[in-house]
């Protein structure tokens, strides 16, 4: 069991350190971790692969194996939860619905063809790109205004 840990804990430092390859190649370095992160689980085939579904498995069992991914994730939700980067919550968003695709490509590779998932990493990837000007304009609009508590219930 220690081989297949060891295993495990050197697959998850790898992707810890290819994340930091592809985010330092970004030219556009606002937003560049998340687009990173976006690469890095947004093959179907890959994410579907058995040694995905063990490194899940092992990782939830074994937590500590991951800590290179949980700490990295902790640091960047931190700096997109600073209230001086208002876009930089949309960083946390897009980890999210990345990890949420990931599992679910584990889980059923075939439930997104690769129209469907081409504009779902397109759409992540460009919230990447959004301003805090832009955000502010569209949090203010009327479409984004709640209508008051729903009396339906």
């Amino acid at each position: 069991m220690e081989e297949i840990e060891q295993d495990v804990e050197a697959m998850i430092i790898e992707l810890v350190h290819e994340l930091g390859r592809l985010a330092d190649s970004d030219p556009e370095q606002v937003g560049a971790s998340d687009r990173a992160y976006i690469k890095a689980f947004s093959d179907a085939e890959s994410n579907s692969d058995t040694d995905q579904g063990a490194l899940l498995a092992t990782a939830v069992g074994r937590p500590n194996l991951a800590e290179s991914l949980i700490y990295l994730n902790r640091r960047l939700d931190r700096d997109n939860l600073d209230p001086g980067q208002p876009t930089g919550v949309i960083g946390v968003i897009v980890r999210l619905a990345m990890d949420g695709l990931w599992v679910s490509d584990i889980l059923d590779a075939t439930r997104f063809d690769a129209r469907e998932r081409a504009r779902i990493v397109k759409l992540l990837t460009a919230l990447t790109r959004v301003s805090d000007d832009r955000l502010e304009a569209m949090l203010c609009s009327p479409a984004a205004k709640p209508h008051g508590p729903d009396k339906s219930a």
